[in-house]
């Protein structure tokens, strides 16, 4: 049976190893994979990168999962693009795996933090996102919600960012009734109280193959207990150190975060389906920025 090759859940291969990646691809014959399934939360050597692009159409089958939570070019993401940025991408990323059915956009994970005494959480950007994966017809929308090691714990420290507490249902129901309005199926990763879904997802990926060819339908191995993934072969490893530089990312990042300021904005309040409403507050600016990241309409605004 062919293999399913991840590129990578461990760092961003695409966004800043492309030319390994490469190489990493050459050690495997496109006749012997079924699939190639990509990672990234910056996608433009997708579409810039000349020889990794004709190295991946080289294969049967691509599957992106391109993260976009809101939160590009802010304190918690300083090198990732902005979420402008990333949507305008999405057409020429569903033309390089030939539909978007292949294309499973993560907004992940979901922050809820206190910045000094401040609440701030990017589920705002939300409906945005939705509303643009919808416009082009990709309907796959995973999610879960940031876990909060030690190593995340010191990154903060020095910004005066800890754990907020929230209500995870309202926000759960708030992800749900955005993904129903847009007709979007939604794919928890590990998060307890939501279905098991698979990020490598065998019956998928057989399903979508343009030559309705079989891979592997059993559990991956050496994965979370809730994970839901089916076998496949990882091309990365923690030591291709990942540049984004989120400060909450369970890997330790090379780069340091650059300077930025915290711009607090008015309190402001989004009705909720069942009547209710929920404070919102306040929005990263980078420095230099004159655009605060979580601009949005009142409506599209989510819990904090």
């Amino acid at each position: 049976m062919k293999l399913v090759l991840s590129a990578s859940r461990r760092t961003d291969l695409v966004a800043w190893y492309p030319d390994e990646l490469v190489r990493l691809l050459g050690e495997h014959l496109p006749e012997t994979v079924h699939s190639v399934v990509l990672w990234t939360k910056n996608a433009r050597n997708l579409k810039r990168h000349r020889i990794l692009r004709e190295t991946l159409l080289r294969y049967d089958q691509l599957f992106l999962h391109f993260s976009i939570t809101g939160m590009g070019g802010s304190l918690l993401e300083p090198n990732i693009p902005t979420t402008d940025e990333s949507l305008a991408l999405l057409p020429e990323l569903i033309e390089l795996t030939g539909s978007p059915d292949r294309i499973s956009v993560r907004f992940d994970p979901i922050v809820n933090l206190h910045v000094g005494d401040t609440k701030y959480t990017n589920l705002r950007q939300f409906p945005t996102v939705a509303a643009a994966m919808a416009a082009v017809g990709i309907a796959r929308a995973t999610t879960s919600w940031m876990t909060y090691y030690k190593k995340v714990a010191r990154r903060f420290a020095p910004y005066q960012i800890d754990l907020a507490e929230f209500d995870w249902q309202r926000q759960a129901d708030f992800v749900l009734d955005e993904c129903s309005r847009h007709g979007l199926q939604l794919h928890a990763c590990c998060v307890e109280g939501l279905p098991t879904s698979r990020c490598i997802d065998g019956p998928v990926l057989q399903a979508l193959h343009p030559k309705g060819e079989r891979c592997s339908q059993a559990k991956a191995t050496g994965q979370r207990p809730r994970c839901g993934c089916t076998a496949s072969k990882d091309l990365g490893w923690y030591g291709h150190v990942c540049g984004g530089g989120c400060l909450y990312c369970y890997a330790t990042p090379a780069v340091k975060s650059p300077s930025a300021v915290l711009s607090l904005s008015k309190e402001e309040r989004v009705s909720l389906s069942d009547g209710s409403s929920i404070s919102l507050r306040p929005e990263l600016r980078p420095r230099g920025s004159g655009t605060a990241l979580g601009k949005s309409s009142p409506r599209e605004s989510a819990c904090a």
